[in-house]
């Protein structure tokens, strides 16, 4: 009796899937998700916001670059290996806090399936996008709501100021 439990046991083991390694699965994760590329296709879709405060920076310091976009280039060449392998570290640490070993094993999982590797080859394309459309969606949001900020300061006299001229000018700008 004691050698059928026993080969019972064994073969239960045997047909058991390995315990889930939860720092291996996140570190697979973040490797496949916190990538160079998508900081990249981040960076790229805001360049121009981040180019215009470098150089504000640099010109209230007496700068001047002559060559703005180099700079910019060189720059980021610099920052951008150091910048991933920092976030990389602390995502896996996320991950740990936020999901269970079985989610890690599935998620992990998913990742290494054709589907899950399109999503991760497509996702820096989907933020470059997401910002490009984010940032629209903000100047029209920013413009419509600006209209209605000065209804309200109106209406509510939510604002008051010494010099009238002052509130005209603001008025103005927000229209």
């Amino acid at each position: 009796m004691k050698q059928i439990f026993a080969a019972a046991l064994l073969i239960i083991s045997l047909a058991t899937t390995p315990a889930a390694d939860p720092q291996s699965d996140a570190d697979y994760i973040v490797s496949q998700t916190v990538t160079r590329d998508l900081f990249n296709g981040t960076l790229v879709a805001q360049r121009p916001v981040i180019l215009s405060a470098i150089q504000h920076d640099l010109k209230t310091r007496g700068i001047t670059l002559t060559d703005p976009d180099r700079f910019f280039d060189l720059f980021m060449s610099e920052f951008i290996d150091e910048f991933t392998a920092s976030m990389q570290a602390q995502t896996s640490a996320i991950y740990l806090r936020n999901f269970s070993a079985e989610e890690l094993s599935e998620i992990a999982a998913f990742y290494k399936t054709d589907a899950g590797q399109a999503l991760i080859a497509t996702t820096p394309t989907l933020m470059a996008e997401g910002a490009r459309l984010g940032q629209q969606a903000g100047m029209q949001a920013g413009l419509n709501a600006n209209k209605r900020l000065a209804a309200r300061i109106k209406q509510e006299n939510l604002i008051l100021v010494d010099d009238p001229g002052m509130m005209s000018r603001l008025m103005d700008m927000l229209k």
